[in-house]
């Protein structure tokens, strides 16, 4: 899906220029023998404290000693010696792979893996109108792609219950949104609010299930039929003005849809609303260090490159940048 937008030629000469391969390299092999240090200190000291425990009768403050300070040492051990070198080697991966991927792949974007979409822009694309009880993320993105302006970030938002037993109260996290959420400008002049949903209901219940949708209504406004079957099969519309949204969803974007939905195989969201296309992709998190990869090898330069062009061929392919929606 990537070639349309960026070549082969491309992709390959921004990854052999990758600045400080051989340092990020070395902290990576240091990070991965630290590690396997503390798995060994750790199982020895387990073995100790288990030993010390099963050959001595010992109080139980001496037992609650015993199993306390061991644990506190390997915890600081750990942060110290594990953690430190974890830190530098992430902030080094950020700036010297992520960093040139975006400037390479999106000039004059600015990129803060601490920050990530301030919860009024999640709530106000109607995507997910659950309460959101615990809200995070990372990785924020903002830039152009041509003419286009959009933003991404990873999110993950949650909603808790409280259930009441006879040893208190449970409380249970539940995730609502755990994936890239990306905003993006849109071309064309829109009133209305127009959402794509993923066809859950007709998927497993067929004709009952999208009678259900139609009688149940939506996030908003009524139900909208599109024209093109496959493109019924895998979303509902929603729009608070089913004419407008036809205008919007054009049989080209339809089919552009559906050949993100199918390349991305994950669940896929969008809306329009107040002239700015939403995108919601359930996923794991964008920009993911993998220790066990070596830099030096070329697919591993090439497979963190992959979700950054991955997000901007989903603009490439809603033809955003293609300036026949006429915005006045």
């Amino acid at each position: 899906m990537g070639e349309n937008l960026f070549t082969e030629d491309k992709i390959n000469s921004i990854c052999e220029q990758v600045e400080d391969i051989d340092a990020l390299e070395e902290l990576r092999l240091n990070l991965k023998k630290r590690r396997f240090h503390f798995v060994l200190t750790a199982l020895a000291v387990i073995m100790v404290v288990v030993a010390v425990l099963m050959s001595f009768h010992l109080g139980a403050l001496a037992v609650a000693l015993t199993i306390v300070l061991p644990v506190v040492g390997l915890i600081l051990f750990y942060v110290f010696y594990v953690e430190s070198i974890s830190a530098e080697l992430h902030n080094r991966f950020q700036e010297n792979i992520i960093r040139r991927y975006l400037s390479a792949l999106l000039p004059d974007s600015e990129y803060d893996p601490a920050k990530h979409h301030d919860i009024g822009i999640y709530t106000h694309s109607l995507l997910y109108t659950t309460c959101v009880d615990r809200y995070n993320g990372s990785n924020y993105v903002t830039g152009k792609l041509d003419k286009t302006a959009l933003s991404f970030s990873f999110l993950h938002t949650e909603y808790k219950t409280e259930t009441h037993t006879k040893n208190g109260t449970k409380t249970s996290w539940h995730t609502i949104f755990k994936g890239v959420f990306m905003q993006a400008d849109s071309n064309k002049n829109f009133a209305g609010q127009t959402l794509i949903l993923p066809d859950t209901a007709e998927k497993y219940l067929g004709g009952f299930g999208k009678w259900l949708q139609k009688t149940a209504g939506g996030v908003v406004g009524k139900m909208v039929y599109m024209e093109n079957v496959k493109f019924e099969k895998e979303f509902v519309v929603y729009s608070t003005d089913p004419v407008e949204a036809r205008y919007l969803l054009t049989p080209k974007i339809q089919e552009q849809i559906l050949a993100m939905k199918h390349f991305l195989k994950k669940d896929l969201r969008l809306s329009f609303v107040d002239n700015a296309i939403y995108i919601a992709i359930s996923r794991e998190n964008i920009f993911k260090l993998n220790v066990s990869q070596s830099f030096k090898k070329p697919e591993t330069l090439r497979y963190y490159m992959r979700d950054l062009i991955e997000l901007l061929t989903l603009v490439h392919l809603l033809d955003l940048n293609i300036r026949i929606w006429g915005r006045e």
